[in-house]
């Protein structure tokens, strides 16, 4: 992917540092992930370790992939997208509420008092990559003026 100037550059090393950190969370504290599709009941149980495993394969792939310049950054923006929504879902369904019944240090206690903070980082780093996914595309497309 060509950057066109200094912040055009940062913006873009910071959308693609924040996939790679996101990937690596995932890959070494997959309970995390799996532990939310457990709790929201998105997905039955005998699915919740491979797709835990396969939704930050999927975003490393896909920003290694943009880094690289063979696609765009709009699979990194679905990725993001799919994190925001499990955590929002998450938030709705008012499981970060502390009810005392969590043990300080457990897994449940570790995601859910971090939800809220989190859920509103992610969300800036999506709206960050969403406008420059827009940003891209629109340099991209220029208007056509007829030679008339």
């Amino acid at each position: 992917m060509k950057t066109r100037g200094y912040f055009h550059h940062f913006v873009t090393s910071f959308v693609l540092m924040c996939a790679a950190a996101l990937t690596v969370k995932g890959f070494f504290l997959p309970e995390h992930t799996g532990l939310l599709l457990t709790d929201t009941g998105i997905v039955p149980a005998m699915y919740v370790e491979p797709i835990a495993f396969a939704i930050p394969l999927a975003l490393g792939i896909s920003a290694l992939t943009a880094y690289l310049g063979i696609t765009t950054l709009l699979p990194v923006v679905i990725g993001f997208g799919i994190h925001i929504a499990l955590s929002g879902l998450a938030l709705y369904q008012g499981l970060h509420f502390d009810c005392g019944c969590y043990l300080p240090g457990s897994v449940q206690s570790d995601v859910y008092s971090t939800l809220e903070p989190q859920f509103l980082i992610m969300l800036l780093v999506l709206l960050v990559s969403a406008a420059l996914y827009y940003f891209n595309n629109l340099a991209s497309h220029r208007p056509v003026t007829p030679a008339v």
